[in-house]
């Protein structure tokens, strides 16, 4: 049993077809093409229709308050309960101005919407953005 380590041989064996890592890249990319989008779905809200233009804000990232038409109300992605809310509120803005978006479902009876509001102005928040759809959506 004697190895002959020619140059050919050497050539031969240092080959490596990528071809099976290629398949098994492009499924994964297509598998996360077709879930990425599964991922940001978020809560959903049937914004009202307004034309409006889009707030800019020179301070910290704000904070987005989701009210459902069920009457559920999340901080973030978090469920809130009424009753808790100022107290999240104040832990999340932490001292510090940050505008807080408000995305209420266009269901919504009013008096509810005012609750939060109240509580908002409670905590100390001065500005608040409404969230609404462009009317031609």
């Amino acid at each position: 049993m004697a190895f002959n380590s020619s140059s050919d041989d050497l050539g031969e064996l240092a080959e490596i077809n990528v071809t099976p890592l290629v398949d098994v890249m492009l499924v994964l990319l297509i598998i996360f093409i077709i879930t990425a989008p599964m991922l940001v779905q978020g809560v959903k809200v049937n914004l009202p229709k307004q034309t409006a233009p889009a707030l800019t804000s020179k301070h910290q990232e704000p904070l987005v308050l989701t009210l459902t038409s069920d009457r559920l109300i999340y901080l973030g992605d978090q469920p809130v309960h009424l009753k808790l809310l100022a107290e999240r509120l104040g832990a999340a803005l932490g001292g510090t101005p940050r505008p807080v978006y408000l995305k209420a479902d266009a269901q919504l009876p009013y008096g509810f919407v005012v609750k939060v509001l109240a509580v908002l102005d409670r905590v100390g928040v001065e500005q608040v953005g409404m969230v609404t759809r462009p009317e031609g959506r």
